[in-house]
């Protein structure tokens, strides 16, 4: 292999971009793997999810660019504004290379996963295959919001983490130390010490956030990070690659589904991962053995492996000989190939809530989750909202300061809170699989004119351990005109998608909150309220989907 740093390319207005190429040792012309980040290309990002090395050997070119303003690239940096032009002009470049035969395909995830369907929607054509790894589909269901809620955890320590490389860069290093602090404080509480969905400081700097204050002042510019409203023009064929307790889970498999019914030969991989990047198999509380491994995947693959035999296929215009769908089913700890997504065969099943915090499983057709229940408490539970003690987060699918880790975490100290809501099924008869999106319907009063509905839905162990499965956020606001004369409502919550076998002895449970702090901002900056959850036959409801088993 040969390494060339620094390799300059011109934009078609005039700033220089600058990649290392890594490359066989020979003088042939080979296809190309692009790879266009923020992070630096000299940084591990670059390998997570492919390592270079191997693809080298393979035959491959790999081309890795800062993208604009960052790293060694010239222009200033303006997050999403220029990816579509540039990916343009840097497919372009890599194709007419005397290193490459013309074939063109990209990989990375994330950031660098959004570059690439930017490429892709600028039309670019040299691009044959992409790889986008855990990227959204649309940014108000991801990266900017979720619910109608700030992804204020996200927002923050992205913000400020790219802040203090850019003031670096700007030659400001009085204020990149002061980064660094504000980023140490956020472990000590300093998330409270922002507004929802802003850093004052930054604005003041003219530094940008990750994209959230250009969203809110001129709503245009979230089309520059948008996947959504141009996927229906794109046919070059993607990897999707996510995971289940990834940030930007849900984009990725609504990005694949679309991409499926517009009949766009792609696939998908999800494993139990978060948004780091070691892709191990230990994901907070809960390890899921060697099988669950990014560089083991069954001891059948590696994730190196499955990008490299997706570009082989499409680059010479082959079928993969594999079914699209390659999950990691939980609990069984295994990985199963489907030929959709989503699993036709799942059954959609209530788990009703109900009063004295009980919570029943209702197949097709059955409702009321009281109906055998002799408890005499009202179907009526309060739920209290204390801006000054919200609900603190603990773990799920989020991508914050280090202090508040990703993943699969015990929850019950959550569930200790006098304002969360949980209701708990009785022990399993027998193994339940639940694979698809999970959704909740709740019918509530709320007690404010803007509140936050949090539900989470966590399989409780036979040892006691409550471990967060699924969670999401709905925003209302009173006076929308959705209340009925009562002052009810349902509440329709997206908790986005999960895969999980659970075992006979344990129990599904559920919360329900008026905060995740910091992960979501709150819906008041101080205050409280009380609303009142429904609890009646058929009244509020978490919507599984469940897989019958195998005959």
């Amino acid at each position: 292999m040969t390494l060339e740093t620094d390799v300059p390319m011109t934009t078609r207005d005039g700033v220089v971009l600058r990649a290392d190429i890594h490359r066989p040792d020979d003088t042939e012309r080979h296809p190309a793997l692009l790879v266009r980040l923020p992070y630096d290309k000299s940084s591990p990002y670059t390998s997570v999810y492919l390592d270079q090395r191997i693809a080298v050997s393979r035959g491959y070119v790999v081309v890795v660019q800062d993208v604009r303003g960052r790293g060694a690239s010239d222009g200033e940096w303006v997050p999403w504004k220029h990816e579509t032009e540039d990916g343009f002009d840097a497919v372009a470049w890599v194709a007419g290379q005397d290193f490459c035969d013309g074939r063109v395909a990209m990989y990375g995830g994330s950031y660098f996963g959004n570059t690439q369907w930017r490429a892709a929607a600028s039309g670019a054509p040299g691009l044959r295959a992409i790889a986008p790894g855990m990227t959204w589909s649309d940014p108000l269901d991801g990266p900017l919001r979720r619910g109608g809620v700030p992804e204020h955890g996200l927002n923050v320590v992205w913000s400020l983490s790219t802040g203090m490389s850019e003031l670096m860069r700007r030659g400001k290093a009085a204020e990149a130390m002061e980064a660094v602090r504000r980023i140490d404080e956020l472990a000590r509480g300093g998330y409270a010490s922002y507004p929802a969905g802003r850093i004052p400081w930054l604005e003041e700097l003219d530094v940008p956030d990750i994209g959230l204050r250009r969203a809110d002042a001129d709503p245009k510019t979230m089309a520059e990070l948008d996947v959504v409203s141009v996927i229906d023009d794109i046919r070059i064929p993607a990897l999707h690659v996510g995971g289940w307790y990834d940030v930007f889970l849900q984009g990725t498999l609504d990005n694949f589904t679309r991409q499926r019914e517009l009949g766009v030969a792609s696939h998908l991989v999800v494993g139990p991962w978060t948004h780091g990047t070691d892709f191990g198999s230990q994901n907070g509380d809960v390890n899921f053995g060697l099988a669950g491994g990014g560089q083991s995947m069954g001891l059948t693959s590696s994730l190196t492996a499955e990008h490299l035999d997706f570009f082989d296929a499409v680059l010479d215009d082959r079928p993969l000989d594999r079914a699209p769908v390659r999950l990691f089913v939980m609990g069984r700890d295994e990985w199963r190939d489907e030929e959709s997504w989503p699993l036709a065969r799942a059954v959609t099943t209530r788990l009703e809530l109900g009063a004295a915090e009980r919570a029943v499983l209702r197949g097709p057709g059955r409702s009321s989750a009281d109906e055998d229940a002799d408890s005499p408490s009202p179907a009526v539970a309060a739920l209290t909202f204390e801006a000054s003690e919200p609900v603190q987060t603990v773990g799920g699918n989020i991508a914050m300061h280090e202090k508040f880790p990703w993943g699969a975490w015990d929850q019950r100290d959550v569930e200790c809170r006098d304002d969360v809501l949980v209701f708990t099924t009785d022990p399993l008869d027998e193994p339940l699989e639940i694979t698809g999106r999970v959704r909740a319907h709740l019918r509530v009063r709320p007690g404010a004119a803007v509140s936050d509905w949090v539900v989470r839905v966590c399989d409780v162990r036979p040892d006691g351990k409550s471990i967060n499965l699924v969670d999401g956020v709905r925003r209302v606001e009173s006076a929308d005109g959705q209340a009925d004369a009562a002052g009810e409502r349902t509440v329709t919550v997206d908790l986005w998608s999960t895969s999980i076998e659970l075992a006979a002895g344990h129990r599904l449970r559920v919360h329900v909150a008026h905060s995740n702090f910091p992960r979501w901002g709150l819906s008041q900056e101080d205050g409280s309220f009380v609303s009142d959850v429904l609890l009646g036959a058929g009244d509020s409801w978490i919507e599984l989907p469940v897989i019958p088993p195998t005959v």
